[in-house]
């Protein structure tokens, strides 16, 4: 697939095919991810991918992320979402893909994971699959309890998950406008 076009093509996917994703299919994707740049700072692997599969554990781990959202929410309406009927945490995802970057005295963490996170979303759109940067569940994943439950190695802070697996259906969407440009001579 054309990279220009996958930038422009590729959609949220909020509904899937309960088919399981091949594991030799997550890792070629998970390769791709791992290509993205990131600054050779510390010599430490910049991140760290977590695979969760089954849509039973993907269900019970949405389940917990919801209610852990309930409970430490924070006012305003960016909550909204833990009240809305039917809301399913995973979008019912055969696969989620959890970046763990590397906490390090610079900072590149987070950008390393957003870096990794686009590759990982272009990998799979050319590939046929459809994925979904979820925030809902990112203050459940930042609790140590589940840093333990789900293995992440220590100096290492989940900061991006998404959904994978193949769509049921996928939305047309509509090609954004040129956005606003600044610019300085």
């Amino acid at each position: 697939m054309d990279t220009i076009a996958a930038i422009h093509g590729r959609r949220s996917i909020r509904n899937y095919e309960p088919r399981p994703v091949a594991r030799s299919l997550i890792e070629a994707i998970l390769h791709d991810a791992a290509q993205a740049p990131t600054p050779p700072v510390s010599g430490t692997p910049p991140f760290v991918f977590i695979v969760v599969e089954g849509l039973e554990r993907l269900a019970e781990y949405g389940a917990a992320a919801l209610a852990y959202a309930r409970e430490h929410r924070k006012p305003g309406a960016s909550y909204d979402w833990v009240d809305k009927p039917g809301f399913t945490v995973f979008f019912n995802a055969p696969t989620a893909v959890i970046i763990c970057g590397f906490d390090d005295a610079y900072g590149q963490a987070i950008q390393d994971c957003n870096r990794a996170g686009q590759n990982l979303m272009l990998s799979a759109h050319a590939r046929g699959l459809g994925t979904c940067w979820i925030g809902s569940p990112m203050p459940w994943l930042r609790d140590p309890a589940t840093h333990a439950a789900l293995g992440v190695p220590a100096d290492y802070t989940p900061y991006a998950a998404f959904t994978l697996g193949y769509p049921s259906g996928a939305p047309t969407g509509t090609p954004r406008a040129m956005p606003k440009i600044i610019w300085r001579a």
